[in-house]
């Protein structure tokens, strides 16, 4: 049977077709005669930009791809090799052409490095406004790099010496002008943007902090703090007075540190791929200047920052309970020092916690036993007072209070734990320590959620059977609700970082031991004494 149903292409549509084709064709050649492009116009001669140009000047110049080195600067490199950093020092701007962290990789395995092929990655020398970093001449004198360089306006000396212990280079550079003399240093560095790895799709929910991004640090003006992300950085961020500028993800990272006399002002800009940085120096006359910093290249440390001093350890963003996280992980690093496992020390943590919460949990299981004993009470007073409920309310808080029962005793050791519970969330998925730390067997990362979803599992089974053995006084609706709390518990603990759902598995399991003694032992047979009237 022939179908009836006429084509699309048939003759008419293609005409029709054909001719808007030829139509449009002719406006634009017309519109192109009648509005012909402007000439190009011959770029003007430089001049001195005003001071709001500068600006702009420096935004486009910042972001632009750099040029490469002069023909008539050969570049010459000198490396060194330490036990925890092997470095390569560029004359570009003598700044670090290469970095690489001795015992550190990647999610991928890969070790750590911090290399950029187009220009000098970290603290490269350039003259104010410009885009070319200074030619210096280098050597290496035992463990000290010098770099000299001269011209017209005067001489240059930068020095620099590894602390290889610490991730710092220590440098000093100092400027003897001729004539008008210098005007001003730039130092300039860069991070790439982290690769996104961990928890996808649905885990993303319950795993807020297990992305890598990039992130920014600011202290100037005499202590202020400036903490910027990736949206943040999409604008142009400018700061005075700066004695800590840094740049970097959340394990690893790159920083300026201030030890003049004068402060520099600092940009921060991104652009689709990286941050970059720009710490500005100006003189103010042409007198012999001398400038001091260091340069941190690797691990984001608490132990290290703190001996650093200054305010570098509020480069570690652990949020709103910062100020427990930090005490926290100094404690874990006690703990790890003599056993040596950082899971071993998030077990002996949660021991200390849950010793000291003992006397908490002790009042308050005497305090749910007596309510179980005098709810027979408490229902007939709210049967007599049922039209008067503010008497009701009066008589039971009466009761209760003869008694001495809180009501509220039972959630106030789980409302003490939260705090130490989000600490060591942050911990977890801000501090180096931890970062692809093992455990044991299957766990190889505590900062990564369990592989095979063990502690999980265990944790929401050890919820299940605590509320089998727990006496509760509630409606058989709510009491539904609850036996539904285990699985949920477990869901959301699949995306958790490892170490933190051993501590809760570690933690249940204290409280069910605990909670298993209690209703065994005859000192907690709270309520006896109470007699229903």
């Amino acid at each position: 049977m022939q179908d009836n149903k006429e084509s699309f292409l048939d003759s008419k549509s293609l005409i029709a077709i054909g001719f808007l084709v030829l139509s449009w064709l002719a406006w634009d050649h017309y519109m192109k005669k009648k509005y012909p492009p402007a000439p190009k116009e011959r770029p003007a001669p430089m001049k001195e930009l005003a001071e709001e140009d500068k600006k702009e000047n420096f935004k486009q110049t910042f972001l632009s791809p750099p040029h490469s080195a002069s023909k008539k600067h050969r570049e010459k490199t000198l490396e060194f090799q330490g036990e925890n950093m092997e470095v390569i020092f560029s004359s570009r701007g003598f700044g670090v052409k290469k970095l690489k962290l001795k015992g550190y990789f990647n999610r991928q395995k890969k070790p750590v490095e911090f290399h950029s092929p187009e220009t000098p990655l970290f603290s490269s020398s350039f003259f104010k406004n410009t885009e070319e970093p200074i030619p210096f001449k280098i050597r290496r004198q035992g463990d000290l790099f010098i770099g000299e360089f001269s011209s017209s306006q005067g001489n240059i000396k930068k020095t620099i010496r590894v602390n290889d212990k610490q991730f710092i280079l220590i440098s000093q550079t100092e400027f003897h002008p001729k004539k008008e003399g210098l005007q001003g240093l730039s130092l300039r560095f860069s991070h790439p943007k982290p690769e996104q790895t961990g928890a996808k799709g649905f885990f993303k929910i319950f795993l807020i902090y297990g992305q890598d991004i990039l992130k920014a640090f600011a202290s100037y003006e005499g202590g202020q703090t400036q903490r910027l992300e990736e949206k943040a950085l999409e604008q142009s961020q400018s700061f005075s007075n700066v004695d800590v500028a840094a740049l970097g993800g959340k394990y690893f990272g790159k920083a300026f540190i201030n030890s003049s006399s004068f402060f520099p002002s600092v940009t921060f800009e991104k652009d689709e791929n990286k941050a970059r940085v720009q710490v500005d120096y100006e003189f103010l006359h042409s007198k012999v200047q001398k400038i001091e910093y260091k340069i941190f290249l690797g691990p984001k440390s608490l132990k290290n920052f703190q001996e650093l001093g200054g305010n570098m350890r509020d480069w570690l963003d652990f949020g709103f309970f910062g100020w427990l996280a930090r005490p926290l992980l100094l404690f874990l690093n006690w703990l790890y020092s003599w056993c040596h496992n950082w899971g071993l020390a998030i077990i002996l943590l949660t021991f200390f916690v849950r010793l000291c919460l003992l006397p908490i949990n002790i009042k308050s299981y005497k305090s749910m036993k007596i309510m179980q004993k005098i709810q027979p009470q408490i229902k007939e007073l709210k049967d007599i007072h049922k039209k008067d409920p503010k008497k009701m309310n009066l008589e039971v808080m009466a009761l209760m209070k003869k008694h001495k029962a809180n009501p509220l005793g039972g959630c106030l050791p789980l409302f003490i734990q939260f705090p130490v519970f989000f600490a060591l969330y942050r911990v977890l998925g801000e501090s180096i320590e931890l970062y692809q730390s093992p455990f044991i067997f299957w766990i190889k990362d505590l900062s990564l959620k369990d592989p095979y979803y063990v502690f999980p599992v265990l944790g929401g089974l050890i919820l299940f059977i605590q509320q089998s053995i727990t006496p509760m006084n509630i409606p058989k609706e709510q009491a539904r609700l609850l036996k539904a709390m285990p699985l949920l518990f477990s869901v959301f603990m699949l995306g958790l970082p490892s170490g933190l759902t051993l501590y809760i598995f570690v933690s249940g399991l204290f409280g069910l031991v605990q909670q298993f003694f209690f209703v065994k032992s005859s000192y907690f047979k709270g309520g006896e004494d109470v007699k229903v009237v």
